[in-house]
């Protein structure tokens, strides 16, 4: 994987825009930050684990602040998979969660 791996990213509320049509959309915090609040339909690969996940089709990464989901997204993009950095992070975002252990 190069710094270099050029990505595909989506703004928060482009990325809010999507959600009516059940997106593939992983979390890459540590569990307990996903339970404690999460995009709705998200499921959680936590990053030190990401070099295992293998996406199904396009799929769109968050994280806390953005840092760990552009890491996230390059490892992946660097394997071949399609996949979509949210930029900014939960601290970005200001639409409805989920809270607990399910999507």
């Amino acid at each position: 994987m190069s710094i270099f791996t050029k990505i595909d990213n989506i703004s928060i509320d482009d990325f809010h825009k999507l959600l009516p049509e059940h997106p593939n959309v992983i979390d890459v915090r540590f569990p307990e930050e996903y339970e404690a609040g999460h995009i709705p339909g998200a499921i959680n690969v936590p990053y030190k684990t990401i070099k295992h996940f293998e996406p199904k089709g396009k799929t769109y990464i968050m994280c806390h602040s953005g840092v760990n989901s552009v890491k996230s997204a390059k490892k992946l993009t660097a394997r071949g998979y399609d996949v979509v950095n949210i930029v900014g992070g939960m601290v970005k975002w200001n639409y409805e969660v989920n809270t607990g252990k399910e999507a």
